[in-house]
């Protein structure tokens, strides 16, 4: 089991800082986490990385299914929802046998024992994964909302779990504040999304007219951008950034209702929170060289290690 926590740590340490996660970053002490909220992290990111292009459409489905066939062996109790669908035959048989060669499936399976998580959590992970493998923009701002709740919001309740929290008014807080996580999370990954055809900005508030690869040409320092261009992606930030605003204090507000052994679940609204005030000071332009500044990051490190220290963010 150290070894496959290992793992875990060396996942989220390499993924985290671009999914706007404070679990994990290198100069952060993650040994003060309770060891099962490591778990969770890292199976999300080896989801997210079924919807990197990486390979063809069937193969990064049926890594998917593996990772249904998993859960599968994981709650060998628990019948299978409805999304479940039949393993590819002769491929996905072995499932059983080869799920637990994945140092992640072992941590989980670790996890799931030692904190009874809910499985429709996770259910819940994969589906909103699934989806995103044949979507390159989202309609509306609702799409992203259930979106930033089906991922973030999810994980954020499952860590409440492992510090043994189960409380109706506690999710509600985990469910504000992980919207918020992942609505942010949608802006910071905009261009990089974009170096994979995708649009991060939901049609909704982003004119079509506007194709992900002006996105990338705009990072040349000798392209001309276009005025009307620049004025429609910096008011479609700057809804996206009021709107996880909005979760975000909605969660900070309530943050009380959540007992102080699981508030260190709620860490990630620290950096998202951050994010935006550098946004706004950069007046929403996601292009500016400022929202990656060492310096910025130094005084997120604080304000985390202030949030961890007195509980609330």
């Amino acid at each position: 089991m150290p070894t496959a926590l290992g793992l875990c740590n060396n996942e989220i340490t390499k993924d985290m800082y671009v999914d706007c996660s404070c679990h994990g970053t290198p100069e952060w002490p993650i040994s003060r986490y309770e060891p099962s909220m490591l778990r969770l992290p890292a199976s999300k990111t080896e989801v997210s990385v079924v919807w990197r292009p990486a390979g063809s459409s069937l193969a990064l489905r049926m890594r998917m299914q593996w990772w249904r066939d998993a859960l599968g062996e994981l709650y060998p109790n628990e019948p299978a929802t409805q999304h479940q669908e039949p393993s590819v035959e002769g491929f996905l048989n072995s499932t059983a046998v080869s799920c637990w060669n994945n140092p992640v499936v072992r941590a989980l399976h670790h996890a799931i024992q030692e904190k009874d998580l809910t499985k429709r959590f996770l259910e819940r992970l994969l589906d909103a994964r699934e989806a995103d493998l044949d979507i390159r923009q989202l309609a509306t701002m609702e799409d992203a909302t259930f979106y930033a709740e089906d991922t973030c919001s999810n994980l954020l309740y499952l860590s409440l779990e492992c510090a043994g929290v189960r409380d109706e008014a506690a999710d509600e807080v985990a469910s504000n504040a992980g919207i918020g996580w992942g609505l942010t999370t949608s802006i910071r990954a905009t261009l990089h999304r974009a170096n994979n055809g995708e649009m991060a900005i939901p049609a909704e508030i982003l004119p079509s007219t506007i194709p992900t690869n002006y996105l990338l040409a705009r990072l040349n320092p000798e392209f001309t951008p276009n005025e009307a261009n620049e004025t429609a992606i910096r008011e479609a930030i700057q809804y996206m950034a009021f709107q996880a605003s909005t979760y975000l204090n909605r969660a900070r507000e309530i943050q009380g209702k959540v007992p102080r052994k699981g508030r260190s679940c709620l860490l990630p609204a620290v950096p998202a929170l951050h994010h935006l005030s550098r946004l706004q000071e950069a007046q929403f332009n996601i292009f500016d060289e400022k929202l990656n500044a060492n310096q910025s990051r130094l005084v997120l490190l604080v304000t985390l290690g202030k949030s961890w220290f007195v509980g609330k963010f």
